[in-house]
């Protein structure tokens, strides 16, 4: 069914669910996997604050790639593990999901695999979430990985069962019932 997947990453942690699932995918399909990681742009300062940049240009490119190489050659590792053809490609575009989109296109896939933390629809817009973006922008198939890990509770609130009181009987009916009982 598919023939060539390409998964998306960046350096988050999550990003290992989706490698692990489009390499799974890739594998029953023996299709080619094709890892492909957006590089951020290089952040310019537009108001009334003084410029602080310390890094050039040529210097914030060169540590994105490095850091962009590091998370597609881990990823190709885990390809080979599997026994999955891949190849690794990174680059920019008008935003993440424009990039990755861009990318499926250009390399004929059929399908995009790409990670999420699950996060609601606020945190998603705040933290700046490519995957609403990325499906409303790509033309193939858009697979969504949950990572599969289990988070505590920032509280430590432990799950305690609780056993049912007994309500008085009239409370426990409903005006239907009270109805009911009232006519007979």
């Amino acid at each position: 069914m598919y023939q060539r997947i390409l998964i998306a990453l960046d350096a988050r942690p999550v990003c290992r669910a989706a490698v692990k699932e489009g390499v799974a995918l890739a594998a029953a399909h023996d299709a080619e996997a094709v890892f492909f990681h957006p590089l951020p742009p290089f952040p310019v300062v537009a108001g009334d604050m003084p410029v602080f940049i310390s890094v050039s240009p040529q210097d914030f490119a060169k540590a994105a790639k490095g850091q962009a190489g590091k998370a597609l050659s881990a990823a190709q590792a885990e390809a080979e593990k599997a026994g999955v053809a891949c190849i690794k490609v990174m680059g920019t575009g008008e935003s993440d999901a424009h990039a990755i989109a861009d990318a499926a296109r250009k390399r004929r896939c059929d399908l995009i695999v790409v990670a999420t933390t699950g996060k609601n629809a606020l945190l998603r817009l705040l933290t700046g979430s490519v995957v609403p973006g990325l499906i409303t922008v790509s033309t193939v198939p858009v697979l969504v990985v949950k990572d599969g890990r289990r988070t505590s509770s920032a509280a430590g609130a432990a799950v305690v069962p609780i056993k049912p009181r007994r309500a008085a009987k009239a409370a426990a009916t409903t005006p239907m019932q009270r109805t009911r009982q009232a006519s007979a």
